[in-house]
This record gives C-alpha cells, sequence and structure tokens, in this order.
C-alpha cells in the first residue's frame, strides 16, 4: 500500500485531494500533511485521521522523514518547482495541480528531476477525465463532425476562486500565481483545446489586460491560438465579468459542430441533420470535474510501473502557450511557440 503525502491544505485539497485518496483503501494511505497553516492541518488532520504527529508546517520536514511513497502537491503555483523537486528527490512520485509551474525553465527542472530520480510525475489536467469530455472525444475520433477548424472556448467569471487559509488571494498576485486568469483557468482550456484538435499549437496573438478588477494580475485575456494544422483556438477567459459570464464550449468540423451545455450538456449537429441531437453523459459527484479517475489512474501508474494519465511533458507544452500569450500580450504582437 502506498503512503500519500499532501503539500497544501487549501481548498482543493479540502474538496478533492484528501477524499479521493482517502477513497483508496487498501491501495493508499493518506499518511502526512503539511500547510503552513496550524488551523488547516488540523481541519484536514482531524477529517481524515491524519495523526498529529504527521502534520507538517514545514514541508521539509515531512519529506525528510522517508516515510512517503507518493506526494500530492496543492499549493500556490510559484510553489510548485521547489515543492515538486523536493518531493523526488526524496524519493516520491508526484501529482501536481495545475500549472505545471510558472515558467518553461521551472518545467524542465521539475522534469528532468523526475528523471534523475526515476519516479513518476503527472499534472491534474483533470477535465481530460470528465464523463463529458470523454464523450466528446468519442464523436471526434469517430469523425462525425470531420475535421476540426475552429475551437470557441470562454469562461468569464465575476471573481477569482479565494482560497481557505492563509494567503486566500493568491491567485490575484503576479508573484504567487504567475499570472491570472489565464494560467490558472485558461490553462484547463487550451489543454482541452489541444485534445479537441489533435495539433500543437506554434502561434499565438493575444490581447491581455486589466478592466474592472482592482488586482495585481489581469482580468481579461483573448488568445487567437494557430494550430499546426492550420485550425484555430479562440479563447476568451476572465475575472472581469461583473454579473458573471455565459460559459461558451463550441468545436467546429468540416462536416458538423459539437455545443457543450446548449441546448442539452452536449449536443452533436451533423451535416445534412435537421435538428441538435443529444449525447449521453455519464454522471459525475458534485465538483468532481474528472479528479478521481485522474488520481486513480496515475495509482495504477506506480502500481503497475505504466505510463501516467499527464506526462508532464504536455502540462510543459500548455504553460509555453501561456507564457507566450503573455509576451504577446504584452508587445502585441503574435509569438511563435
Amino acid at each position: 500500500m502506498l503512503r500519500a503525502g499532501i503539500i497544501g491544505c487549501g481548498g482543493i485539497t479540502e474538496r478533492r485531494h484528501a477524499p479521493v485518496l482517502s477513497s483508496l483503501k487498501g491501495r493508499v494511505e493518506l499518511a502526512a500533511l503539511s500547510d503552513v497553516s496550524e488551523a488547516r492541518l488540523a481541519f484536514i488532520g482531524d477529517q481524515y485521521g491524519v495523526p498529529p504527529d504527521h502534520r507538517y508546517t514545514d514541508y521539509e520536514t515531512m519529506l525528510q522523514s522517508g516515510s512517503l511513497d507518493l506526494v500530492h502537491i496543492c499549493t500556490p503555483h510559484h510553489l510548485h518547482e521547489p515543492q515538486a523537486v523536493a518531493a523526488l528527490q526524496a524519493g516520491a512520485h508526484v501529482l501536481m495541480e495545475k500549472p505545471i509551474a510558472t515558467s518553461v525553465e521551472e518545467a524542465n527542472r521539475i522534469i528532468s528531476a523526475a528523471d534523475y530520480a526515476g519516479k513518476k510525475l503527472t499534472i491534474s489536467h483533470n477535465q481530460l477525465f470528465r464523463p463529458l469530455h470523454q464523450a466528446v472525444m468519442n464523436h471526434l475520433q469517430q469523425g462525425d463532425i470531420g475535421e476540426v477548424f475552429l475551437v470557441r472556448t470562454e469562461g468569464l467569471s465575476k471573481h477569482h476562486v479565494v482560497g481557505r487559509g492563509d494567503g486566500q488571494h493568491w491567485r490575484a498576485s503576479v508573484a504567487s500565481g504567475g499570472g491570472g486568469p489565464l494560467i490558472d483557468n485558461g490553462y484547463h482550456q487550451i489543454y482541452c483545446a489541444l485534445k479537441y484538435v489533435q495539433s500543437p499549437a506554434v502561434r499565438v496573438y493575444a490581447r491581455i489586460g486589466r478592466y474592472v478588477r482592482d488586482i495585481d494580475t489581469e482580468d481579461l485575456a483573448m488568445l487567437f491560438i494557430e494550430h499546426d494544422n492550420g485550425a484555430t483556438t479562440s479563447l476568451q477567459v476572465g475575472w472581469c465579468a461583473t454579473t458573471g459570464g455565459i460559459h461558451v464550449e463550441e468545436i467546429f468540423g468540416k462536416g458538423g459542430q459539437i455545443r457543450l451545455g446548449s441546448p442539452y450538456p452536449l449536443s452533436v449537429w451533423q451535416e445534412g441533420a435537421e435538428a441538435w441531437s443529444e449525447t449521453k453523459v455519464g454522471a459525475e459527484g458534485h465538483d468532481e470535474v474528472g479528479f478521481p479517475p485522474l488520481a486513480e489512474a496515475f495509482i495504477t501508474a506506480i502500481e503497475d510501473d505504466s505510463p501516467v494519465p499527464v506526462p508532464p511533458e504536455a502540462s510543459r507544452d500548455v504553460l509555453a502557450i501561456v507564457r507566450a500569450a503573455y509576451e504577446s500580450g504584452e508587445t502585441g504582437q503574435p509569438v511563435n511557440i
């Protein structure tokens, strides 16, 4: 049985990581926790039966115990590199919340550390494991809408997700978040679009600014991503919609279209059809958003010494698009990736 530790006991650990690890009884033991807040350590530790002497305010002390097989990293983005490298060097496999890091250079150092240690590393591209996403991919792989030439994705909310425990507004700081809604929420949109198009990004043009919110980061990012096969992803993401925005996710193929969320959870229009058709989508628990199957797939990869569910290089590719978009937003020019 794998002994797991978690670095960071904020909201994402409370809602997903701790309950999912605890559910894998017989395969995983949630053995240790680390957080700078003793209150958060007590809250999560009491709830999941982690003994007080296995709760650490210093993650390095937790790692030096040498008793962990697996570490989940659930901290602000700027901490991902030092914590991941330390966990890998301590002999643990690592599952990280996205983004992999705040720069491509940091991502490369993390990947090199995993290779050197001979340990497995994966990043939580959790939305790829949602029943909804799997149903979309089935349609695309069957050729139901033909070759994809445009992905249109839009997610505009009123404000950033407020954390729990210390530093609740770290997402709104460039120093801790590495950016704003683009590197946070937009990261999910990009990795989904890459799967839909099945072609790497080669160029990005972005308009990025702060219009409404009194924060350190941007509150709106608008991107055009050019893919190697000629397809385009149009992406808008922000924390600037004062009354909230309408979620948009559409995939346009040469023989039809797919819409997520209207008029059904998943709708398909094929050439020659007279109406949208509904695709049934498997059930998913509240706020799971694909994380349980991702986490279980990573455990299986460790147990069987098989490939990880999300290769870290794939997350580095997403980060490269994000960083190129920020550069384009600053220069006003398209940036090659």
